[in-house]
């Protein structure tokens, strides 16, 4: 996912209740998406219905700047406001910092009051979010900062990233009852084990934690992502759910860029048995089958 998606639909009265357990699938809300007719995004709201999944999980609702201007909120929140017209169960990712893995790189000082104002700035995307199209079409929250398993091997430093999930968990509680999601993948930075630990640390400060499965991004082997996934089992206590990556990474320097899997491979995925816990996560709207080009 790398800069980078739980719950069958239920409307009673408008109301949606809290995800358990679901086949969701990732949307990175992109400027140039604006260009997207509506009739066009409801083609593609209906081949999502129609592939199965149930959830939309929303990255972010605010990249830096992007969908800083009441303009782009208000096209956003439109699309989002059809999604779950249409069934799909919408967990909305909040405020996403596009420089987050380089400011990571600091003192223990400086990394708690960064972590702080990304909390403010989390909690005030949340109340606008929710004012705008309210608390009952929003049945999670996303917090976009991906856990690595580099930047927080240190245990200090895995003390003030567990403060941080504690505090975020606590003040978007207070907005309602909806679970908190967070994501986190593994780079063979850590042993299997003390990933492990850290991934159960961490879901004792209340946070639903997803596990990207890292097939895509080809970092590691076969052999050598089963150790660590297998590392989570049982995942009772520690891991939501997993993350299916539906691209493969292309090589070479520079910014990310990946082509779909093929569609075949995606069916596979999508009907293969859960592993580790009840959340079956896809990385992302983009790449399902005729989406690419669209897109």
């Amino acid at each position: 996912m790398r800069h980078w998606i739980t719950g069958l639909a239920f409307m009673l009265l408008g109301a949606v209740l809290p995800a358990q357990g679901s086949q969701g699938i990732f949307y990175q809300p992109q400027l140039r998406d604006a260009a997207l007719g509506e009739s066009r995004w409801d083609e593609i709201l209906a081949q999502v219905k129609g592939e199965g999944f149930d959830t939309l999980i929303v990255q972010w609702t605010r990249y830096g700047d992007a969908f800083a201007k009441p303009e782009e909120q208000g096209w956003l929140a439109a699309r989002l406001k059809r999604a779950q017209e249409a069934g799909l169960t919408l967990i909305l990712g909040l405020y996403s910092d596009p420089a987050f893995f380089l400011r990571q790189d600091q003192s223990a000082g400086y990394l708690e009051r960064y972590l702080q104002g990304l909390e403010r700035l989390n909690l005030a995307q949340a109340k606008a979010w929710q004012d705008r199209i309210g608390e009952a079409r929003i049945a999670g929250w996303y917090l976009p900062a991906e856990i690595d398993d580099l930047n927080w091997r240190d245990p200090e430093r895995q003390g003030l990233l567990a403060g941080h999930v504690q505090r975020s968990v606590a003040a978007l509680k207070v907005l309602g009852n909806q679970p908190v999601y967070i994501s986190s993948f593994f780079t063979g930075k850590m042993s299997p084990q003390a990933y492990r630990e850290l991934m159960g640390r961490l879901s004792g400060e209340g946070v639903r934690l997803v596990v990207q499965d890292g097939s895509g991004t080809g970092v590691l082997s076969v052999a050598e992502r089963a150790l660590y996934l297998s590392a989570l089992e049982p995942c009772q206590g520690k891991v939501a759910g997993l993350v299916h990556e539906l691209f493969v990474q292309q090589s070479g320097e520079g910014s990310f860029r990946a082509s779909p899997l093929a569609e075949q491979q995606q069916r596979a995925l999508w009907s293969a048995p859960t592993r580790c816990g009840s959340e079956r996560w896809f990385f992302s709207l983009r790449y399902l089958p005729g989406l690419a080009d669209m897109l």
